[in-house]
């Protein structure tokens, strides 16, 4: 499935459940609302996916990830009516998830699985903390999907297929997961995330051997063009790939981090600086209080015992809710629900959600029932939840009366804050002044943009073309940078960094503020031709850019691609000539040589010596976040082969391994572990208590198992795409 593995760990039960409402859904609620839609009568509606016994044309592919974002929303509306925060799910819209999840279905028929009505039901009411009754979800899905014919009985159809494909997901993870891992294995994951590595490394590159090659016959490459034909090229597979990817052309203008702020702090006058701060000064530039301490109350100088305890209790939650508010609602959490994506339903809980207000409408009542004088007062402390207040937490007890007078605000001085009111101005009138320039020029891709498709629908006769923005002319004028791109595709575009790496703030209904990458906005399909989008990048630099062409992915003639395909070829070819090489480099060097003096002796060979890295590495990435391989420097794109080969290896063995693409095969001389296998079982054992980070190591293992299980599933039953899954699908 797509998106993060460590959310779907996080959520095992409820969000997989709901991301394979959304799949099945599509599926089992689209084909009648597709029969009455009349078909793919507007044109052509070519095949898209097909597997034994099905498939979808492109109409109904599009259909059912418009359906995939009705779904998103349902669940959404509904968690978000049950009290719990839908900004933390990721539901995506991508178009191999609903093919795999209907394979799933299938399978768990296959296998005897059968979902009842009370499963159903009870899967409802984990999903909603049991808050929200029936009528409601009737009501939501009449508001998100009502105009499309879908009834609150498709929904709960389409669940009972979902909650099967949920049943298989977990028969699989339940035998594959960390908790099953034996000892064995878990020392293997200690070692790869704790235990680093010092190598010596010759690479051997395998382009230098495809001159002794022989020519091959044309039917040969013919036949390694047609394997590879409909494949990518990947930076890092192994594989040739001779279709062509996605690419953009696109103009784009930036200002800098910094630019204008000379020029607009020095406009910045006096009388700005004394508006800016007796307008702001309340919620910017209030002295912090030395101590918080409630006005009119008189802290004693020591406390009683019962006092201290009373002052303990106060500050705890109710231990319980009133009767109004939990009446027909469970104290608990229906059992079994175990996952982290619920809130748990305690009775005080229930109470701060439900009630709110209670706390500023009225005054609250005391558990016992007795009224609790001089309620109104504003500095009179809320009574204690499990009694009566007690003497030493009212006013009268402290000695003090309930009409003081509030002491005054204390603000800092102007002259104090003056250089920070400067920079707000200044930050305030630069983001206007580039706001005011970004939107001048949105303006003039859009009259452009309107000019030339009135031109092109003109056709003979209609006289020159427009002119495009001239992005050096502003950029010259308007005190920026600018410029024009070559034809890229994505990967090309965010490796040269800059606007690659540039994104926006998104605002979702659903979901909140998020970013979207300009990545994502440019190839993805959210940006149509001379649609001018702004970004902005970490370092303050922001952007405004648009297309000027968009050439979509295709699979090229062999006679046009035959160069690429006659070096793909000569690669291929001559990887075990380079192994070769890199294993005699070994055997020399295990006649008592190191691989430096063994390098030396042939010449033009260099030696790397690396490390110490280790297997894998966090990084910067948050705690229980699954790690990634480690890169270390001076070798290039080290993957599985490398690791397994140097971790293997005794200190003075040596061995050979290619890198990921196999562009690369390396002669490996291990120096050192650091620490030492002893000193690393006596950390091992320590770290034993604690299994939260070995489980991190663990997942990508999981997601390897989870993955070659949903691929058989797809040769099962023959799953065969006729142009590439799009998505996921951008919002």
């Amino acid at each position: 499935m797509a998106g993060s593995f460590g959310v779907f760990r996080q959520y095992e039960k409820a969000a997989l459940a709901a991301l394979a409402i959304m799949e099945m859904l599509a599926f089992f609620v689209l084909p009648p609302i597709l029969q009455m839609g009349g078909g793919g009568s507007g044109g052509p509606d070519p095949l898209v996916v097909s597997w034994t016994g099905g498939g979808l044309r492109e109409s109904g592919v599009q259909r059912a990830v418009i359906m995939r974002k009705v779904m998103n929303q349902f669940l959404v509306a509904t968690m978000a009516a049950s009290g719990q925060d839908p900004s933390r799910m990721r539901l995506a819209d991508d178009e191999k998830d609903v093919v795999d999840t209907l394979l799933l279905a299938r399978e768990a028929e296959a296998n005897g699985i059968v979902i009842s009505n009370s499963a159903i039901n009870q899967f409802l009411a984990e999903w909603t903390n049991d808050l929200v009754p029936p009528k409601d979800f009737d009501a939501i899905v009449a508001g998100i999907g009502g105009r499309m014919g879908i009834s609150q009985e498709d929904v709960f159809e389409a669940l009972r297929t979902v909650l099967m494909a949920r049943r298989m997901e977990t028969l699989l993870l339940g035998g594959v997961g960390f908790e099953a891992a034996p000892p064995g294995v878990r020392w293997d994951y200690y070692r790869r995330l704790e235990q680093g590595a010092t190598i010596e490394a010759v690479p051997v590159v395998v382009e230098k051997f495809v001159d002794q090659l022989p020519e091959p016959a044309e039917p040969v490459l013919r036949a390694f063009f047609d394997a590879h034909r409909d494949e990518l090229p990947e930076a890092r597979s192994p594989a040739p790939g001779f279709r062509q990817p996605h690419r953009a052309r696109y103009d784009y203008l930036v200002a800098k981090a910094g630019v204008f702020r000379d020029e607009e702090e020095k406009k910045i006058t006096a009388e700005q600086i004394t508006a800016f701060y007796e307008d702001r000064k309340a919620s910017l530039f209030r002295v912090k209080p030395v101590e918080t301490q409630e006005i009119g109350v008189t802290k004693p100088e020591s406390e009683t015992p019962d006092a201290a305890d009373a002052k303990d209790d106060a500050t705890k939650p109710p231990v319980e809710a009133p009767a109004d508010a939990t009446e027909g609602k469970p104290a608990a959490a229906p059992a079994g629900v175990k996952d982290g994506s619920s809130v748990t339903r305690g009775a005080t809980r229930q109470v701060a959600f439900r009630q709110p207000s209670a706390v500023t409408t009225e005054a609250p009542k005391p558990a016992t029932g007795e009224a609790v004088k001089d309620a109104a007062a504003p500095t009179a402390p809320n009574p204690v939840a499990s009694g009566t207040a007690t003497p030493a937490a009212t006013p009268a007890a402290a000695g003090t009366t309930t009409d003081a007078p509030a002491q005054p605000a204390e603000f800092e001085p102007l002259d104090k804050v003056r250089d920070d009111i400067v920079k707000r101005l200044t930050d305030e009138a630069v983001d206007k002044r580039i706001s005011a320039i970004f939107d001048a020029v949105k303006t003039d891709v859009a009259k452009y943009g309107e000019s030339l498709a009135l031109w092109q629908v003109a056709g003979d006769g209609a006289g020159p073309a427009p002119s495009p923005p001239d992005v050096k002319k502003i950029a010259e004028i308007q005190g920026l940078e600018g410029g024009t791109s070559d034809l890229l595709n994505a990967t090309q575009a965010f490796a040269a960094g800059g606007i690659g790496g540039s994104f926006e703030f998104a605002a979702s209904r659903e979901l909140g503020m998020r970013q979207q990458r300009w990545i994502d906005t440019i190839f993805g399909g959210v940006a149509q031709m001379l649609q001018a989008v702004t970004s902005r990048d970490i370092d303050g630099n922001r952007y405004v850019s648009w297309k000027t062409e968009d050439q979509p992915e295709f699979t090229p003639s062999f006679q046009s691609a035959r160069e690429d395909v006659l070096r793909a070829w000569r690669i291929v070819e001559a990887r075990p000539l380079a192994r070769k090489a890199a294993e005699e480099l070994v055997t020399e060097a295990k006649e008592g040589k190191t691989l430096e003096a063994v390098a030396a002796s042939r010449g033009g060979l260099e030696v790397e010596k690396v490390g110490p890295f280790t297997w894998l590495t966090r990084g910067t990435a948050p705690f229980g976040s699954a790690p990634e391989r480690s890169q270390p420097e001076g070798l290039a794109m080290p993957g599985e082969e490398v690791m397994q080969a140097v971790f293997a290896l005794e200190p003075g063995q040596s061995t050979v391994a290619f890198n990921e693409p196999k562009t690369v095969c390396y002669a490996i001389r291990l120096g050192s572990f650091e620490p030492d296998e002893a000193q690393l079982k006596e950390l091992f054992i320590a770290a034993a208590k604690d299994p939260r980070r070995l489980a991190a190591v663990a997942e990508g293992d999981t997601r390897q198992v989870y993955d070659r299980w949903l691929e058989s599933i797809e040769k099962k039953h023959a799953v065969s795409w006729k142009r590439e899954p799009r998505g996921p699908e951008l919002q």
